[in-house]
């Protein structure tokens, strides 16, 4: 446990935040989120003991609220450490007991830094004012952190912070799966829109990493959506954002949106499908009445499999031409590999690619029993395009 200093009566919280973000001077401004779900608890717990004291009371009295004010004063020397204290401004009268409020802060901060050390060593019991506070406002705390980062806290600055428990993300995780049974950090979605959820605001994505359907809230966003009944309209989708993940690590919602792309893929899904049907007309010879094999039902099958690959994994290509033995050959012209994907008459794919300054090729064969193309085509279609 940490003990105040001899620093100003008023300063009531300090909290450290380390890692690779927070080594310059200042703190990154996207980060004092943090500073404010802390100083969220703290107020929280500091209103609960007040009603302790006062059980025929149901909420505090008129003017509490702006005596528990704290303000953020200074960043003091180290990661980043800001430093909370009372509002100078409204130290007026001793109307609600200044001494009193400094021990309700004193006792929150060591709350909060029990429940720290609980998620590091899962030792002792989660305590139990942490467990009268609403969930969100505990899972806010240090859902921004990233790996390799930590939040230390204390009722003033500790000689040596090697000594505070550190809040890293896997104690956070392992503290609030206790708590809460789930726990919530900063994540990415990319996908295939499947459908926009009108009623409940959410734009419903097959999250391809995941493999698995995630619902994202799009009115947070601020993106305006107008809803047109256009038949095979194809959508992509990136959201980054906080997402809510359960016990055993499994992403079940997007609970925040930070950033929000929607990229209609339509038109280019819908030239490179008429192309390749087109090619079903060509009849036997072609090229110059001699050769040139036609185009069966089932390459064309076969390309529209791998049609559907292209748009599941975000990398569509208009250009599709046949090739002499009977097969159709995709080709991205602006790729900077070079690459090429042909369906052979077998339904059998031959995957090519060319290092032109290096002058070297690599490629690949994918059986024509292979059902997931978006597994067997995700490295090779995820390799850079160039805009002309």
């Amino acid at each position: 446990m940490t003990e105040p200093g001899n620093e100003d009566p008023r300063v009531v919280a300090v909290m450290r935040l380390s890692g690779v973000r927070f080594e310059s001077e200042g703190m990154p401004a996207d980060a004092l989120v943090e500073v404010a779900a802390f100083e969220d608890i703290l107020r929280s717990l500091v209103r609960l003991y007040w009603l302790d004291r006062h059980p025929h009371r149901q909420r505090v009295p008129a003017g509490y609220d702006r005596e528990i004010t704290l303000r953020l004063t200074k960043i003091g020397e180290g990661s980043a450490v800001p430093v909370l204290e009372y509002d100078p401004a409204l130290h007026t009268d001793d109307l609600f007991g200044l001494d009193e409020i400094a021990q309700d802060y004193s006792r929150a901060v060591k709350v909060l830094e029990e429940f720290i050390q609980y998620g590091n060593t899962g030792q002792d019991p989660i305590p139990n004012d942490i467990r009268r506070l609403p969930s969100p406002k505990v899972k806010k705390f240090g859902q921004t952190m990233r790996k390799g980062e930590a939040i230390q806290v204390a009722v003033a600055s500790p000689d040596d912070w090697e000594k505070i428990p550190a809040y890293t993300p896997q104690a956070r995780s392992n503290a609030l799966v206790s708590l809460v049974g789930n726990v919530t950090r900063p994540v990415t979605i990319e996908g295939k829109v499947t459908d926009f959820n009108v009623s409940t605001g959410n734009l419903v994505v097959q999250d391809r990493e995941r493999k698995r359907t995630i619902y994202i809230p799009y009115l947070d966003s601020g993106l305006t959506v107008n809803i047109v009944a256009v038949a095979n309209q194809l959508f992509e989708c990136e959201a980054k954002g906080i997402g809510e993940f359960s016990a055993d690590g499994r992403l079940t919602k997007l609970v925040s949106v930070e950033t929000l792309n929607v990229i209609d893929v339509t038109e280019d899904a819908r030239v490179v499908r008429s192309s390749l049907d087109a090619l079903a007309e060509l009849e036997e010879g072609w090229v110059d009445g001699e050769f040139g094999e036609p185009i069966t039902e089932s390459v064309i099958e076969r390309g529209h499999e791998v049609i559907e690959a292209m748009i599941a994994l975000s990398n569509i290509t208009r250009v599709v031409a046949p090739t002499e033995e009977g097969g159709v050959r995709f080709f991205w012209p602006e790729a900077e590999n070079q690459l090429s994907i042909e369906v052979e008459p077998s339904g059998a794919l031959y995957v090519h690619t060319t290092d032109l300054a290096a002058g070297t090729f690599t490629d690949d064969k994918i059986s024509a029993d292979v059902d997931d193309l978006v597994e067997a085509l995700g490295s090779w279609l995820s390799e850079g395009v160039t805009d002309e």
